[in-house]
């Protein structure tokens, strides 16, 4: 009796309960078909639901959670490593990579430029702030400011010291550089001597890890129902601390979805050209994650995996996304740095002009370079930025229950930019597969991981796009039909023979010296791996029958 007496009853309710929830979600999946963007945010709901069931005391799952974030964590040193070495690898033309790079920066930038702008155009009139007490907390402050770094410390944290430490501390931006070098050096030296061997090793490598991203990520929905729970235990914990900041908590949430939805919505229809709600949608489940995980480097695996559903090239998709974890950020370093700011202000009643304003916003565009991915990012940004502009960081005590919940919309606003800027890179520099583009604008982007190849000639309803790829022994330029197609990147560097089977739901024909792609309709609408949903970042080969 004594070991029994030990169990807490709440806790295997709880846990009781979430197996229920699991298996419902594992039913509306395996039976009714539901696709996997609808599936993530019922079971946000779900774990929403659950925590309030149980009064927030589900403590007891956040050991799933944490798994669930080790877990996808983990392959986002190895997945950027090795995707970038061998998109460039690819690509071959420094031209176009330092192209890529450029405007993946710039796009990336501008987003969290355009938050800025927009937090101090409705903050300043608003007054946000005015009338506030706020309590003057100088121990818990110099923690905030022992977690900032002065500016030649962040940039000297751009550059690689040790490749290990990189790797196994997820630091983005000298992985990036790491891997950018390594892939610039093989393609030189690949101008001289054959290095296909060390190209195919990464390549390879690069299919082992998106096979293991999507064993991952299929748990999803799973782990978005006790990160759900457990979030919102959290929030509403602190309920009673955030009546008397209600209103930079309610204005907080509105602008990050704002920035999430509309502002980069018009970025999607009048820039990338993509239909801003068939993008959203594919993109849903990356952004149910970063609500729920509060980490854009826990989401990458899933934000670049999801991209491929809507035709963003590979290489745009595996260098821009990873750039969006460390740099631009219009959530955590735009939107609540600004408004934290103005509140201190208003509620100091300090005066300050337009030009103090502009020096503000100059200072937070500046400081999102090098922010971290992870929880807790937007209150440490904001520690930097009044730092910088001398606001006591004191004051930003009483703010960081609200960062806490804020964080949630914040870095949803996070991963939207950085999708949205993939899509806006991968259409200006050409990368986009407009035949998967298509697809999914129909509503026909269901597929499984392979492909099917079928002897026999038809006529097929998706758009040609034609690509530099010899057909086999045939020796013509082969026009290929783009479907959102799950075939392994590996795949695509072997002749497809006819009537060789790689993947159910999808059918290559082929018919007059063209090789044409259709999807089944009855095929599961499964996330796939950029690097292999498009033709037109490795095209297949086929020789003729």
């Amino acid at each position: 009796m004594g070991a029994l007496s030990n169990i807490d009853p709440t806790a295997v309710a709880v846990w009781a309960s979430a197996v229920v929830l699991f298996a419902l979600i594992a039913v509306l999946r395996a039976v009714f078909k539901l696709n996997f963007s609808l599936l993530t945010v019922l079971a946000l709901g779900l774990g929403i639901a659950l925590s309030l069931v149980f009064d927030g005391q589900v403590d007891s799952l956040n050991l799933l959670g944490n798994i669930y974030i080790n877990l996808i964590t983990a392959l986002v040193a190895p997945l950027i490593f090795v995707s970038i070495i061998s998109s460039i690898t690819y690509v071959g033309s420094l031209k176009k990579l330092r192209s890529i790079g450029l405007r993946s920066v710039g796009w990336l930038l501008l987003t969290n430029l355009i938050a800025i702008v927009m937090t101090l155009g409705v903050a300043i009139p608003l007054h946000i702030g005015s009338g506030v007490k706020l309590v003057d907390d100088e121990s818990t402050a110099g923690f905030l400011t022992s977690q900032t770094a002065p500016l030649d410390q962040v940039i000297l944290n751009f550059f690689p010291k040790n490749i290990v430490g990189d790797l196994s501390g997820n630091r983005v931006v000298p992985i990036i550089i790491t891997a950018t070098v390594l892939a610039i050096a093989i393609v030189s030296v690949g101008r001289q001597k054959d290095v296909s061997i060390v190209k195919r090793f990464f390549e390879q490598t690069k299919d082992v890890i998106y096979k293991a991203v999507g064993y991952v990520v299929e748990l999803t929905p799973y782990a978005v129902v006790v990160l759900g729970a457990t979030s919102t235990a959290a929030t509403t914990s602190k309920a009673d601390a955030l009546l008397a900041l209600l209103s930079i908590l309610v204005l907080g949430f509105v602008l990050n979805i704002i920035q999430a939805f509309v502002v980069n919505g018009l970025l999607l229809k009048f820039v990338a050209h993509v239909p801003p709600l068939m993008f959203f949608k594919a993109v849903l489940p990356a952004q149910t994650t970063a609500f729920a995980t509060q980490s854009s480097v826990a989401t990458l695996p899933l934000s670049i995996r999801q991209l491929g559903t809507v035709g963003v090239g590979a290489d745009v998709a595996n260098f821009t996304t990873p750039i969006g974890t460390t740099i631009g950020m219009p959530g955590c370093a735009g939107v609540w740095p600004m408004l934290s700011a103005v509140f201190t202000i208003n509620a100091l009643g300090l005066g300050y002009s337009p030009v103090s304003y502009v020096a503000l916003a100059v200072i937070g565009l500046l400081s999102s370079i090098g922010t971290a991915g992870v929880p807790g990012t937007a209150i440490v940004t904001a520690t930097t930025v009044f730092t910088a502009v001398g606001l006591p960081v004191q004051l930003l005590v009483p703010l960081v229950p609200v960062s806490n919940i804020v964080g949630m919309p914040s870095t949803m606003a996070n991963v939207s930019a950085a999708v949205t800027c993939a899509a806006i890179v991968s259409r200006q520099t050409g990368e986009f597969d407009e035949g998967v583009l298509d697809s999914a604008r129909a509503g026909r982007h269901r597929h499984r991981a392979g492909v099917v190849v079928s002897p026999a000639g038809g006529a097929v309803a998706a758009p040609v796009v034609p690509v530099a790829a010899p057909l086999g022994a045939v020796g013509v330029a082969a026009s290929v039909v783009a479907s959102p197609v799950a075939a392994g990147v590996g795949a695509a560097h072997k002749p497809v023979q006819p009537g060789f089977a790689v993947t159910p739901g999808l059918s290559l024909t082929l018919h007059q010296s063209t090789l044409r792609v259709q999807a089944d309709d009855d095929a599961d609408d499964a996330p796939v791996p950029v690097g292999a949903c498009g033709i037109s970042a490795h095209a297949a080969t086929a020789k003729a029958a």
